[in-house]
Formats: structure tokens, C-alpha cells, sequence
């Protein structure tokens, strides 16, 4: 009961987080059909596309990226506060921690515009028909509370020693009453 209670109120004394999320599309078009023959040109991008979307997730998640996108902070301090996976063929999830909701929105978009830079750099000579877009209303904002784990930790450890501290005053207050 006391690991417990030292528990909330360790989580109610710690500072809540926030985490942007929010999802870039990678697309491409079409290629303008051929009026004689029948081709799969729909097909093939859909498959450029989804093969890009791999690619795109290095250029987001790489050091050079984060260093472009906060030329203030150590890009290895960013990477833990970056979390992009692939959310489905053609999708990807970003979501950026900060200690305010600004400052995480403000990182997300940091981010996302720096990969979508070096993707235009790296994509227009080669296929200036591949895309990425941000969905709209991304990115959502969220707050994170500490980690259960941690905070159970540090309340056991808290506990613990309070209630050593306790035993042994108990016991010398016995002692010293006795004498």
C-alpha cells in the first residue's frame, strides 16, 4: 500500500510529456497512359511507391535529417525523442517527444520538412512523380505520462527505505527508552 501510494503521487509530481504524432502518405503518380496499348502504369507506381516508402523512412530517421532539422541539438539527443515506423504500404507514422506541446509540434514539423527537402533533392531528377505528404490535421498532440515502470522503481525504492528508516528509529527510540 505505501509502494502504492508513494507511486501516485510520484506520477502526479513528475512532469508529463508531450508526443506529436502524425502521418506521411508516400505517393506516385501515374505516368499519362498510352492510347495504343493497355499498360500496368497504375500498377508500377503504386509499386515505386511502396518500395520508396522504406527509403523514405532511412531519410527520416537518419542522423544527417535530424541534423537539418535542429542545428541546435546533438542529432543522437533527437533520435531518442523520434520514434518513425511504417504504418501500412505507403505510410508512415512519426511521433516526436517534447517537454511542451509546441515544442513537440514544432519538432514534428522540423522533422518532416527536413526528409521532405532531402526527398525533393534526391527524387526530381530521377522521379519527380514520387511524393510525400503530410494527412491532414497531422500532427496530433498527446500527453505522456511517465513511464509506469520507471516510477514503480523509484516509489519501491522510496518505500523501501522510508520504511527502513522507520524500523530503525522504531528500534532506537525502544532502546533508548528502555535505558
Amino acid at each position: 500500500m505505501v509502494v502504492g501510494l508513494t507511486g501516485v503521487g510520484l506520477s502526479a509530481a513528475l512532469p508529463n510529456r508531450y508526443t506529436a504524432n502524425g502521418l506521411l502518405v508516400v505517393t506516385r503518380k501515374a505516368d499519362a497512359p498510352a492510347t495504343e496499348v493497355f499498360t500496368y502504369e497504375g500498377y508500377y507506381a503504386q509499386q515505386s511507391a511502396e518500395v520508396y516508402t522504406t527509403t523514405f523512412l532511412a531519410i527520416l530517421q537518419s542522423p544527417d535529417n535530424l541534423a537539418l532539422a535542429d542545428t541546435t541539438s546533438n542529432p543522437k539527443r533527437l533520435a531518442r525523442l523520434i520514434k518513425a515506423k511504417r504504418d501500412g504500404t505507403h505510410a508512415i507514422s512519426l511521433a516526436v517527444k517534447g517537454q511542451t506541446a509546441k515544442d513537440a509540434v514544432y519538432l514534428w514539423e522540423r522533422v518532416a520538412t527536413a526528409a521532405s527537402q532531402t526527398h525533393s533533392k534526391l527524387t526530381t531528377p530521377s522521379d519527380p512523380l514520387l511524393a510525400v505528404t503530410k494527412t491532414p490535421g497531422s500532427p496530433v498532440v498527446l500527453a505522456t505520462y511517465p513511464e509506469w515502470p520507471a516510477v514503480f522503481g523509484v516509489s519501491f525504492t522510496f518505500s523501501l527505505l522510508g520504511m527502513i528508516a522507520t524500523h530503525v528509529l522504531l528500534k532506537y527510540l525502544k532502546e533508548a527508552r528502555v535505558d
